[in-house]
């Protein structure tokens, strides 16, 4: 479904990925694991058009994206959420979601477009009050995000995500900062996505969390692919063991 090919990035002369080459699976859930500043959310952004590779290639459904806009990456059907949320602290949860409808405008007009009536507002708002009940959001809804806790936003940014049904997720450290019974949880979410045939590709420290999810994981160490096949065979390589899970699980 979605195929990186020698995928590689400078950043001055520290190449930050380097010959980056594997496949995502349609359907299923992959997981993108590595010491901090691996290049993880590097790929993230190129894959997602925020960044230009300097080589390689990428394919989504066999047709070549590199280095295309974000807007036409999103328009093919692949979305994502990020490493420090992307949300506005201005308008209310629900609003925020009408975003991941109509992009990222101006809070005033938000606000005007909630206004209007007719059929389409009608099939907005259906599918805003959809994502917020997967989600267990939509009690918060008229919450400003600054009234809400951390998790609670967690959840709206994968709700944001997802209300445009992409075909693929891309979720950057879904489970960092959530207490135990909000992981639980999301990993409840993510289950249910990929049974309506969503594919989930996500960068994630919590080895607990990706062991219970992922039917496959990618590690990367100083830009480099070092070990790619199921939580198993990750977890018993003993480079992947050196260079970051050490001798348990983080």
């Amino acid at each position: 479904m979605l195929q990186i090919k020698n995928t590689g990035i400078n950043f001055g002369g520290v190449k930050a990925l380097d010959n980056v080459s594997f496949n995502v699976s349609y359907g299923r859930i992959t997981a993108l694991i590595g010491p901090n500043g691996a290049g993880k959310t590097t790929l993230f952004n190129i894959i997602t058009g925020f960044l230009k590779s300097n080589t390689g290639e990428i394919f989504f459904e066999n047709e070549n994206i590199t280095n295309s806009q974000p807007y036409h990456i999103f328009a093919k059907g692949i979305s994502r959420t990020f490493q420090n949320l992307n949300l506005i602290s201005e308008v209310s949860l629900k609003e925020n979601l009408l975003l991941g409808i109509i992009g990222k405008d101006n809070p005033s007009s938000v606000k005007s477009l909630l206004r209007l009536n007719g059929k389409y507002w009608k099939r907005v708002e259906k599918k805003i009050h959809h994502c917020m009940e997967i989600t267990g959001i939509s009690e918060w809804c008229d919450k400003k995000t600054d009234e809400v806790p951390y998790g609670i936003l967690k959840y709206l940014e994968i709700a944001r995500a997802i209300i445009n049904e992409p075909k693929i997720l891309l979720l950057d450290e879904p489970a960092a900062g959530l207490n135990n019974v909000e992981k639980e949880n999301l990993m409840e979410l993510i289950k249910f996505l990929t049974s309506k045939n969503m594919t989930i590709f996500m960068v994630e420290h919590d080895m607990n969390f990706v062991s219970n999810l992922a039917d496959n994981v990618i590690c990367l160490n100083y830009g480099k692919v070092i070990a790619n096949g199921s939580y198993g065979e990750i977890r018993s390589n003993e480079e992947v063991i050196k260079a970051y899970l050490g001798d348990s699980d983080a």
